[in-house]
């Protein structure tokens, strides 16, 4: 109840939040609004694509992780003066840092090129998956997998931080929804308007998922008398 009462009551969300979802709207919106009247070869026009690697928006995700990764360095030192740290926190910084290399990088992007040789003859051409390839199943379902195991274990650990614990995971999973659920859908979306709001939805639920994830570990960070860690 706790932490769906937060997301209801704007006076509980910290301003940077707030400035972080307006953000993640606009961006969307922009996206929207310039490639809609606009030629694709505008140049004005790329910097608002949020399929274009050197993108406004893309430097954006890529901040908002890096921040992610700050703030989560900052709990685990934290916790580690206290006498509390542990092997499972550090992976907080080191996720979020990876994903934010990610998606400056395209690291998926490329894997999911490179993978093409285990398609049949060697290409995406002839598959369901012409526009992704199967990254997807390669990284994505994998890297879910390890997730839930290291937020199971991470929750075991923090005792007291479940509100937090509870928005981490929504943020994850949101972000992962549009990065993987929404993407894979990509693969059978044959129209320029469908396309369009796919890639919007796509990249606005990442950013939103980034945007709830800093919220949690901001909140992590401010707790001014956080639990031991159990012993489990």
């Amino acid at each position: 109840m706790q932490i769906s009462k937060s997301f209801f009551n704007i006076r509980q969300i910290p301003l940077v939040v707030i400035c972080l979802f307006i953000l993640d709207v606009f961006f969307c919106f922009a996206y929207i609004g310039t490639h809609v009247p606009a030629p694709l070869d505008f140049k004005a026009v790329r910097y608002w694509d949020l399929d274009f690697e050197g993108g406004i928006a893309t430097w954006y995700s890529a901040f908002q992780l890096l921040g992610i990764a700050i703030l989560s360095t900052l709990f685990v030192r934290k916790k580690a003066v206290a006498g509390q740290g542990s092997p499972v926190l550090i992976g907080l910084p080191i996720i979020f840092l990876s994903m934010g290399i990610d998606e400056i990088a395209r690291i998926h992007e490329r894997i999911g090129k490179y993978s093409d040789i285990l398609l049949p003859a060697g290409s995406r051409a002839n598959t369901p998956f012409q526009e992704t390839g199967i990254w997807v199943f390669l990284v994505g379902i994998p890297f879910i997998i390890f997730f839930l195991v290291w937020l199971y274990k991470l929750r075991k650990h923090l005792i007291g931080y479940g509100a937090e614990i509870n928005r981490l995971g929504m943020g994850v999973l949101t972000l992962l929804f549009g990065a993987l659920g929404i993407e894979l859908l990509s693969n059978f979306l044959y129209h320029d308007s469908s396309q369009l709001i796919g890639i919007a939805l796509e990249e606005g639920l990442e950013m939103i998922g980034a945007t709830v994830i800093f919220w949690a570990v901001l909140s992590m960070l401010k707790k001014k008398r956080p639990p031991k860690l159990s012993r489990v």
